[in-house]
């Protein structure tokens, strides 16, 4: 190796062993910062496809400046997308284990995916290890060597408005988790925390062999994308997203079945409904649909019809 290069392998040696260790310093965000900058970089990407290519944003001169932060955040962030999208499934995959096994009660059972559960305890964090050393002590497993340092952790009263989740108080609380809904004890507020907070939606009924689906996390993914996707979709076609080339107000609706037959024109005054965005709009309100909880997780009634069957019953 020349001198040069090993004068520049230097900080980019220390610098690697600084984030190293910056890295290692919070195993326990590890899952956190990979979701944050996963959701991210794919939102930057999104826009810069859409604002670029869709909208037009090149072609409008009042929109000059987003210009070139769009294409930093197309650049940018689809580059990032690609690395950390695969990592972030992993990090998915490895919680979504974890969560079946915290949800076990059988000892033979916990202790046959035993090392399933740790590995993906060890890849996630302290603060999933001590759920998983809670479970071993309630079931009189002795906890592994490397997790005898890990207080278990302690027991959550549940509260009411989250009842409808199967386990709320056994989970590691996420960012997104405290998000939470208003609860007037109506059937509709309850449905929609039910289906915040459901791990049995219909989509994961359709594909049983996806894991992943059975996930609460997963499935309000899947909602917020096919939500926003069904949402442009359908503003497209009624208001319009693009505006014309000699200027005005955004009146024209991006025609995708002329844009991928290749036509020199793609813009047709709204409200226009073309093939492929009505089947796009359609197939991303089923989504929507599909995420819904299945019959037996919505609440079938409210406190009071339940008291009042049970002195019709009496």
């Amino acid at each position: 190796m020349s001198v040069t290069q090993q004068a520049m392998a230097g900080p980019f040696k220390r610098l690697n062993n600084t984030f190293r260790r910056w890295w290692m310093s919070h195993k326990d965000n590890h899952f956190r910062i990979v979701t944050s900058l996963t959701i991210l970089s794919v939102a930057a990407t999104i826009w810069g496809i859409l604002f670029l290519f869709v909208l037009g944003g090149t072609t409008d001169e009042s929109k000059e400046m987003w210009v070139p932060w769009s294409w930093l955040g197309l650049i940018l962030g689809g580059t990032l997308a690609f690395w950390l999208v695969p990592e972030f499934m992993v990090y998915l995959s490895q919680k979504a284990a974890l969560d079946e096994v915290l949800l076990l009660d059988s000892r033979p059972e916990v202790l046959r995916r035993r090392k399933e559960a740790e590995e993906a305890a060890d890849m996630l964090g302290p603060a999933y290890q001590a759920h998983l050393v809670r479970l071993y002590n309630d079931l009189g497993i002795k906890v592994s060597a490397r997790f005898r340092h890990i207080n278990p952790a302690v027991n959550r009263t549940t509260d009411p408005a989250t009842e409808f989740s199967d386990d709320t108080g056994d989970m590691v609380s996420e960012p997104w988790d405290e998000i939470s809904l208003e609860s007037e004890h109506s059937v509709s507020s309850q449905f929609l925390t039910s289906w915040w907070n459901t791990k049995d939606s219909r989509l994961s009924r359709l594909l049983p062999r996806a894991k992943i689906l059975r996930e609460a996390d997963a499935n309000r993914a899947v909602l917020g994308f096919s939500s926003i996707s069904a949402a442009l979709l359908l503003y497209n076609m009624i208001f319009g997203l693009a505006i014309p080339e000699s200027g005005g107000s955004r009146e024209f609706t991006v025609d995708l079945t002329m844009m991928l037959a290749g036509e020199a024109s793609i813009h047709i005054i709204a409200p226009h409904f073309d093939g492929v965005g009505s089947l796009l709009a359609a197939a991303a309100l089923t989504l929507v649909f599909l995420t819904t909880p299945t019959d037996q997780n919505r609440p079938s009634s409210s406190p009071t019809s339940k008291d009042s069957a049970t002195y019709e019953e009496e």
